[in-house]
């Protein structure tokens, strides 16, 4: 449920062998915003260096083609007759490789199966539609102009009146809901409660998600919202806000902290399949991430 890179929630260091004093919400919040700027550019598998994704049902078979040499001409064809530099297929749950003809151990994906120079190819299981799961398989390309060319996130100025804390009313029956995606498929998530708080003088019910519903398995939750600046200053698909760190599920109170709401990462890479939120906040919250498809 949480974005593809997480933020640097704490930072501890020495100095003159003096512990360095502790580390104020605000400072966090600003740590976060730093280490997004390198999820987003600077790894090697940065969410920008995506040069193309193959997203696999069970039955599909997606091969890597391009030319050597030249990082940014690789991507996927499903194309029956395609010859290319990695295969991989998915079927009966099962996911098979093969590099240059020859099979090899699939487990390699999922850290990293260089192709070429400055192109390599790294994949995870996902839901490819509403609980169904599948593989999403990314090629990078570490010179991707998308990367080269990221100037880094923008967010409102840290606002300590955004970080609320609210009661929270957990979903008994924890029912599965399946949200559009940016891709035009869906995604099942499962909704575990409610969470209500007053803000800008105006009592607000929130919905939380969460990726199981077992209440076992319930660590973190996550709402998908509008606003009144949504398709303005905020991005119009929806921003993001999770919680976590509430101990045994389910909680009586949550702290959340809507300077930490974030874009999908479908707000700049098409290489995701991000749910479109559906539940609004009557305001206008000038806390989180802006819209990057607007200038600041």
């Amino acid at each position: 449920m949480h974005r593809y890179f997480l933020p640097a929630l704490c930072v501890s260091a020495t100095l003159l062998g003096a512990a360095a004093p502790a580390q104020t919400v605000e400072d966090a919040w600003k740590a976060g915003i730093a280490d997004a700027n390198v999820a987003w550019a600077k790894r090697p598998h940065a969410i920008l260096k995506i040069q193309d994704s193959a997203y696999l049902h069970d039955g599909d078979t997606a091969v890597l083609v391009g030319q050597k040499g030249k990082p940014g001409s690789y991507h996927w064809t499903d194309k029956p007759d395609a010859h290319g530099a990695l295969t991989v297929s998915y079927r009966n749950k099962t996911l098979q490789v093969t590099k240059d003809g020859k099979p090899i151990d699939p487990k390699q994906i999922q850290t990293s199966i260089p192709i070429d120079t400055d192109v390599d190819v790294e994949g995870q299981p996902t839901q490819v539609a509403a609980n169904v799961m599948g593989w999403r398989i990314f090629v990078f390309n570490q010179k991707n102009p998308d990367a080269l060319n990221f100037k880094g996130v923008s967010y409102f100025p840290y606002d300590p009146a955004y970080r609320i804390s609210a009661s929270f009313k957990p979903d008994p029956k924890r029912p599965p809901h399946v949200f559009r995606t940016s891709r035009g498929t869906d995604k099942q998530f499962y909704h575990v409660g409610d969470a209500t708080f007053v803000l800008q003088g105006k009592t607000i019910t929130l919905p939380f998600y969460a990726g199981s519903n077992d209440p076992k398995e319930i660590t973190d939750m996550s709402a998908f919202f509008t606003d009144n600046l949504s398709g303005g200053e905020a991005y119009g698909a929806g921003r993001y806000v999770d919680i976590d760190g509430f101990g045994k599920f389910p909680p009586k109170t949550v702290t959340i902290d809507f300077n930490d709401a974030y874009n999908p990462n479908c707000a700049r890479s098409k290489h995701f399949t991000c749910p479109i939120a559906i539940d609004n906040i009557p305001l206008a919250m000038k806390a989180g991430e802006k819209n990057p498809h607007v200038a600041h």
